[in-house]
């Protein structure tokens, strides 16, 4: 061996190196053992170095997480024996469930045909089902709706897989740590139960109940999915009654103007946070479309300064008409011109429910916002509401707000001279 995991085989490098004794439960190979493809030494190197690392941060990860990587072979075997079957038009059935005549119809197949001995045991229903927790499950579903979540910012990103981890963890706590196929009907009524009654001790919404719910319903839908599983999901039909949803209260005019933008006002926030409150204040964008922010999206140098909230580096749209120029004026004008001179949002940069939860948390401690249905998000309310009292036409809202227009749309809409004259209206 020359140097860390390599042995050169004739011209070229491989990487070897033995699985650590602390792994042996979550990687099924003994000798990791591949081609580098390369005949180049320092590259060698280089490669296999990062390979290391990458393969003890996946053995390390999947540790931490319970997930046997044995588990999820023994998943991809039962997945290949069910398409096996499919191929001779046949369902994949354990063999204590195949009757004596379908069981003499598949050795008659068999003994027709020349199949290799894996392919043997799936016709026969050999193949054992996966004892996949719902952790490992977990894994396989999120690499499977990777299109969802490719294109979204680290933060998205780990906002949209805590949901579902939350909710597996919940349900492991009340119900009990259970394979995947384990799960039945009962334990998903069981769950249903626990936060039913959390909802009523804690006076929460049940919206909060049902997200965990309808997670763990999508869990197992995309699991059967990829199995070709055809049994009921334990969690079809389970819900909780939702109540009506009620609106963020908008702040209003005198409010935005004698607290938010008094001289001195929020200093006990960061510099990049109080531009943040400034900058939502006469744009109507979502604090997430403001902190995701590139410095190419702002354009203040313009005979009209704007912003262009469109998908970049740092996150993707929330929808395909959320993309959109909105004119910059007052205070906000201000705020972006602050910001570019910053060089950008810095260490904030896309980190909306970071950035969030650190400015209503202020507001709360401070008393400047005492009513529940109020956060950073009511600027955005009040933005809309003086959209209304101004009568600005549905179009010309919903091309302001980021909102999908429910008439055909022709033509290209007002331009950004025509959006600034709706907004100096009301501007702060």
């Amino acid at each position: 061996m020359s140097g860390q995991h390599l042995v050169r085989r004739g011209a070229r490098w491989y990487y070897q190196r033995r699985r650590p004794r602390e792994y042996a439960d979550v990687e099924p190979n003994a000798i990791v053992s591949f081609s580098l493809k390369t005949t180049d030494h320092a590259e060698a190197r280089l490669k296999a170095a990062k390979i290391s690392l990458d393969l003890d941060r996946k053995w390390r990860d999947a540790k931490e997480r319970g997930v046997s990587l044995r588990s999820q072979d023994s998943a991809r075997r039962y997945g290949a024996a069910i398409a096996t079957t499919q191929d001779a038009e046949l369902s994949y059935r354990p063999a204590t469930e195949l009757r004596d005549d379908e069981l003499l119809t598949r050795l008659r197949l068999l003994i027709l045909g020349d199949r290799p001995p894996d392919e043997q045991k799936a016709v026969l229903g050999l193949i054992e089902e996966p004892k996949l927790n719902l952790a490992q499950a977990f894994d396989r579903f999120w690499d499977h709706i990777k299109d969802e979540w490719m294109r979204l910012s680290k933060d998205q990103q780990r906002v949209k897989r805590n949901i579902y981890l939350k909710a597996i963890r919940n349900f492991e706590a009340q119900v009990g740590a259970l394979a995947l196929y384990e799960v039945k009907r009962e334990h998903a009524l069981a769950f249903r139960s626990w936060w039913m009654e959390r909802v009523e001790k804690k006076d929460l919404k049940p919206y909060t109940a049902n997200r965990e719910i309808n997670s763990l319903r999508r869990l197992f839908s995309v699991n059967f999915d990829i199995d070709a599983h055809s049994g009921v999901n334990p969690f079809h039909r389970v819900r909780l009654k939702d109540t009506k949803e009620q609106t963020r209260q908008p702040f209003s005019s005198d409010f935005i103007r004698s607290t938010l933008l008094a001289p001195g006002a929020l200093h006990g926030l960061k510099p990049e946070l109080r531009i943040l409150v400034r900058l939502l204040v006469n744009t109507g964008a979502r604090p997430s479309e403001a902190i995701g922010l590139d410095l190419n999206d702002i354009d203040i140098s313009a005979e009209i300064p704007f912003i262009h909230i469109r998908a970049n580096g740092t996150r993707s749209l929330k929808t395909d008409h959320s993309e959109r120029q909105i004119p910059l004026v007052g205070v906000s004008l201000e705020a972006a011109r602050d910001l570019v001179n910053r060089g950008g949002w810095g260490k904030w940069q896309g980190k909306n429910m970071y950035a969030t939860s650190v400015v209503n948390r202020y507001f709360r401690e401070e008393g400047l916002v005492t009513a529940p249905k109020q956060s950073l998000y009511s600027l955005r309310h009040w933005f809309q509401d003086q959209l209304t009292k101004n009568d600005v036409v549905d179009r010309a809202q919903a091309q302001l707000m980021g909102h999908k227009f429910q008439r055909p749309k022709y033509g290209f809409g007002k331009d950004l001279a025509e959006l600034r004259a709706i907004i100096e209206k009301f501007a702060l």
